[in-house]
């Protein structure tokens, strides 16, 4: 997979492939409403550009809203390793994604066994996004991707931080929007028990 630019933070990227799935979960700018993959011929090219389609392939509507419920249940798992509530509706959608996308266990020459997608074209494409949370669970990287907890951002961010304490993709941004809003919580309160 080619590598992404993702980051509109300053933060890096996501170890190996791993950065897929947050490229992915970038593919909408929550804050602005722009969606880099809002229409099949945009997916496709987005799946195209990172090796992970056949230039050769159709896509549907079908499979473009198949893609979208993919990136938006993904988003809720980042939100899940930032602290947040997984919605059971996700955990749903995810569990029928995998369903209707099979990997395959194959073993090398030397006894490794590796993932791959059973299916081809859009199946394939997204089956190999799904590799990419099953080995990040397995390497421990997993848990160090996260969505930004404000509100109005959820950019998925990889937590480099020591202690994996990181909120928000940006302290300098969505930091001080949190923190201002909880000043004036604080300011709001205290006005009301003072009257």
């Amino acid at each position: 997979m080619k590598n992404l630019e993702l980051l509109k933070t300053g933060r890096k990227p996501a170890p190996g492939e791993l950065v897929i799935v947050q490229g992915l979960v970038n593919t909408l700018d929550v804050e602005t409403g722009t969606d880099e993959i809002g229409t099949a011929e945009s997916l496709k090219a987005w799946l195209v550009r990172h090796g992970l389609l056949p230039s050769k392939a159709e896509l549907s509507s079908k499979d473009l809203q198949t893609a979208l419920t993919l990136r938006e249940a993904l988003r809720f798992l980042l939100l899940a390793n930032n602290g947040e509530t997984v919605p059971r509706i996700s955990s749903r959608k995810l569990n029928y994604l995998f369903s209707q996308y099979p990997l395959a266990v194959s073993f090398g020459t030397d006894g490794t066994p590796s993932l791959s997608p059973a299916g081809r074209g859009i199946a394939g494409a997204l089956g190999q996004i799904l590799i990419q949370v099953v080995k990040a669970v397995g390497e421990g990287t997993w848990t160090r991707l996260k969505a930004c907890n404000e509100p109005t951002c959820n950019w998925a961010f990889y937590d480099s931080s020591k202690n994996h304490s990181g909120r928000w993709c940006s302290m300098s941004v969505c930091g001080s929007r949190d923190k201002a809003r909880a000043y004036r919580k604080r300011q709001s309160k205290r006005k009301l028990t003072s009257q």
